[in-house]
């Protein structure tokens, strides 16, 4: 039993299961279980494998979904802001990309600490949608402000012409050179935290509900 402990199976199933939510850790426990009693070395093998990549649609999934999932949504919403204001060249999408962005951040921090109950997973959500989504939202403004300057000479967050001749650097990397990011991260970071901990107050309410609501239906039967 102590071999079977280290060998590359079970470490296997035991690193897949580490990133399980509360709720669903009993399952990663049964999983370990089935798999001691299995004797074969390649179905061990085999059935680690099934397992780790159930464990990572049940785990790791749901962080990495929701957090995909936003930030393609945070290029979605620059993009979309950007073409609006295309032919007007103004006022720039500072003000769009900074404050719904951050909702959307929440939402997914929500949702995923919502449906595990669990604070720490919910972070781990919302940061990957802001790491994730920031990096996109960094590719829609550099292709963006490209264009925003050839049509209108401006630069696309704020709209403003710049003080001399702007090279592709300039506009690319526009929102490090003024510290523009310091507003996304001002503004994403709190939204994260703020959806992870109600994500988890409304998954921990729901909990205790259908705990009321079984132990009713146990004494009613």
């Amino acid at each position: 039993m102590s071999h079977r402990r280290r060998d590359g199976a079970d470490r296997l199933l035991a690193t897949a299961t580490a990133g399980l939510p509360a709720s669903r850790s009993e399952w990663g426990e049964a999983m370990l279980a089935e798999l001691a009693s299995i004797d074969d070395p390649i179905a061990r093998k085999r059935f680690a494998r099934g397992a780790a990549r159930a464990a990572f649609v049940r785990g790791y999934g749901i962080r990495v979904g929701f957090g995909m999932l936003a930030a393609v949504l945070v290029a979605a919403i620059a993009l979309a802001a950007s073409r609006l204001q295309l032919a007007d060249g103004g006022p720039g999408v500072l003000p769009v990309t900074v404050p719904v962005p951050a909702l959307v951040l929440l939402l997914a921090a929500l949702v995923s600490a919502g449906r595990t109950r669990s604070f720490r997973i919910g972070m781990q959500t919302g940061l990957v949608a802001l790491v994730a989504g920031f990096a996109a939202l960094f590719a829609v403004l550099a292709v963006e402000g490209m264009v925003w300057m050839d049509l209108h000479g401006v630069f696309l967050l704020d709209g403003d012409p710049p003080r001399g001749v702007a090279d592709p650097a300039d506009i690319v990397f526009d929102v490090f050179t003024t510290g523009m990011w310091v507003g996304y991260v001002i503004s994403w970071l709190p939204a994260v935290v703020i959806g992870a901990a109600l994500g988890t107050w409304v998954g921990d309410r729901r909990n205790l509900a259908d705990i009321r609501r079984n132990a009713a239906r146990r004494r009613d039967g």
